[in-house]
C-alpha cells in the first residue's frame, strides 16, 4: 500500500506519486492486492468518495498464484459495485 485516496489533492502530485512507484516484482498474489483494495482503499476513512464511481485498475504481469482466491476476491469486489479494469503486461500474459 503506497499511498491512499485522499493523500494527493491534485492531478500532477497523484501522476508524479504514480511515476515514482516502486516494482518489487516476485510472484502475483493478485487476491491479496484485491483484498487490500478492498479493505483498505475503498473506505470512507482512506478518502473513498460515495459519490464517484469506484474503479480498480488491474495491471498485472501474470497469473495468479491462487486463482480461486483471485475469483473469490473479485466476486466480492463486483458485489460491492466496484469495478475491476485488467491490464496485461509482459510476456507471461496471454
Amino acid at each position: 500500500m503506497d499511498f491512499h485516496l485522499n493523500t494527493y489533492t491534485d492531478a500532477t502530485s497523484l501522476a508524479a506519486a504514480i511515476r515514482n512507484l516502486l516494482y518489487y516484482g516476485g510472484g502475483t498474489y493478485m487476491s491479496e492486492g484485491l483484498r487490500v483494495a478492498r479493505t483498505q482503499i475503498f473506505n470512507a476513512t482512506n478518502g473513498d468518495r460515495p459519490y464517484a464511481p469506484n474503479v480498480i485498475i488491474l495491471v498485472t504481469a501474470g497469473q495468479p498464484y491462487d486463482e480461486e482466491a483471485t475469483r473469490n476476491e473479485t466476486d466480492l469486489i463486483k458485489s460491492l459495485g466496484i469495478r475491476i479494469i485488467g491490464v496485461g503486461v509482459g510476456s507471461w500474459v496471454s
